[in-house]
């Protein structure tokens, strides 16, 4: 369903920032840190969008039971964080009788907009499974950039939470902008 339903997620992620990541961010980026346990399940491009999908590392991308889908929609400029989500949402309820969607929140971080949004599904027809995901979306100067977190199973307190956590640690930083800096490497 993620795949078919959200269309997925966005990034070029200087995963993990260790100095030599940080030392060789240029331009604009968004930076994802994937947490331990998972591994990159697919990645590919699809015309100017670019994907990577990550997995617990016992699992693959068609049977999961958590994924983190990153994706970058090259030259959409500063278009409005909302736009994505509400493209998916059509898509999602189609694809789930009864599925919904709707913002959570919406901010300026770093000098970039984004917006955070949660879908629910509560029998997704081709796993029969529960599905949620959380997706935050940055719009960006050079590029659309979104990030997803998702659940097969009945969201509880403690799941939102932890996307919710995890997505308020995505940002974005462009190394030609003062106002928008990127982490400086530790001096050693």
């Amino acid at each position: 369903m993620f795949k078919s339903l959200a269309c997925a997620a966005a990034v070029l992620a200087a995963s993990l920032l260790s100095s030599s990541a940080r030392a060789q961010l240029q331009d604009e980026n968004v930076l994802v840190l994937i947490p331990h346990g998972f591994k990159a399940g697919w990645q590919g491009a699809n015309g100017p969008m670019t994907t990577v999908e990550y997995v617990p590392t016992e699992e693959s991308v068609d049977d999961w039971s958590q994924m983190i889908t990153q994706q970058i929609f090259h030259g959409r400029t500063n278009e409005p964080p909302d736009s994505l989500p509400t493209f998916m949402g059509t898509g999602w309820r189609a694809g789930c009788p009864g599925g919904a969607g709707r913002k959570l929140s919406q901010a300026d971080e770093n000098g970039y907009p984004s917006a955070i949004w949660v879908f629910t599904c509560p029998r997704n027809p081709q796993t029969g499974k529960p599905e949620t995901a959380w997706i935050k979306v940055i719009s960006g100067a050079d590029s659309l950039y979104s990030v997803q977190y998702a659940v097969r199973r009945e969201a509880t307190d403690e799941t939102t939470r932890a996307a919710l956590t995890y997505l308020q640690r995505v940002t974005a930083c462009d190394t030609r902008r003062a106002d928008r800096p990127c982490p400086k490497a530790p001096k050693l």
